[in-house]
């Protein structure tokens, strides 16, 4: 069985996507550069030593 959004679906998936790596961006705007790259190099590790689904990757990202 193959299932896939509908158009609409895709949009809002997309707004959503997009909305919240604009916030995610905001939260940590108070960082020094180094600091931003030092926690998203973290995060990196949370997510790969964990196994995290690749719903949670960016878009074509998983190609």
């Amino acid at each position: 069985m193959r299932v896939s959004l509908t158009r609409q679906g895709a949009r809002l998936a997309d707004e959503f996507y997009t909305e919240t790596c604009r916030r995610v961006e905001e939260l940590a705007s108070g960082l020094a550069p180094a600091e931003r790259d030092t926690l998203a190099a973290l995060l990196g590790r949370v997510v790969t030593d964990n196994k995290v689904p690749t719903v949670f990757l960016e878009p074509d990202s998983t190609r």
